[in-house]
């Protein structure tokens, strides 16, 4: 079990730092959206447990196919720049502290969309490549196919759990909010999302005329 709460450890503390997924989650719960934001970072965590699962078996080098990276980096850059034009550009619907119509099964694509997400960025799978050596090279957990799994294993959950944890903190604080203040908020997270879409097209933009 050893193996398990150290990924269970790992995966949540290193989930905290705020993130495009944590903000998608939050801009979610502070509408009270709560299903779908612990769908997106469900899919997230499934995510961490496959390139945990590629890294510490080593297998990471069939998880980065250059043509799937290229794909889902195209794919989340639309996936970003739309949903933040929307939310800092749209008509943001009235905020309210009960049950969402909204928030009803369906919400599958909300699961889709952390895992879209977390593939669009590579340095996900070299961080756990490098996580994997460590807990290896100093023999924190044995290279076995039982150590392996629970370590995979309690780093999805230690993901998710925090995820939860977020969620939590979101909906016991934004009943001190004011209304417009959640409204603000929204949108200043929009314009963060325009401002990684921005950066993930840039970053597109570059390799295209490199390769030219």
């Amino acid at each position: 079990m050893i193996a398990f709460v150290v990924g269970f450890i790992i995966g949540y503390v290193t989930t905290i730092p705020i993130g495009p997924i944590n903000l998608a989650v939050v801009m979610k719960a502070l509408r009270n959206h709560t299903a779908q934001a612990l769908m997106i970072g469900t899919g997230s965590a499934l995510m961490d447990v496959l390139y945990c699962s590629a890294a510490v078996f080593g297998i990471g080098s069939l998880v980065s196919n250059p043509t799937l990276d290229t794909i889902f980096r195209v794919s989340t850059f639309g996936i970003f720049f739309v949903y933040g034009v929307k939310t800092t550009f749209g008509k943001l619907p009235e905020t309210h502290f009960q049950p969402s119509d909204e928030d009803v099964p369906g919400f599958k694509r909300y699961f889709l969309l952390g895992m879209a997400m977390y593939f669009s960025n590579p340095s996900f799978l070299a961080y756990w490549i490098t996580i994997g050596g460590i807990v290896h090279g100093y023999r924190v957990i044995e290279p076995t196919l039982i150590d392996n799994s629970l370590f995979a294993l309690g780093t999805g959950v230690g993901v998710t759990v925090w995820f939860f944890t977020l969620v939590e903190l979101v909906e016991r604080q934004k009943v001190k909010f004011e209304i417009d203040r959640i409204r603000k908020i929204t949108r200043f997270f929009g314009l963060i999302l325009l401002i990684v879409s921005a950066v993930l097209g840039w970053d597109l933009v570059k390799e295209y005329l490199l390769q030219r």
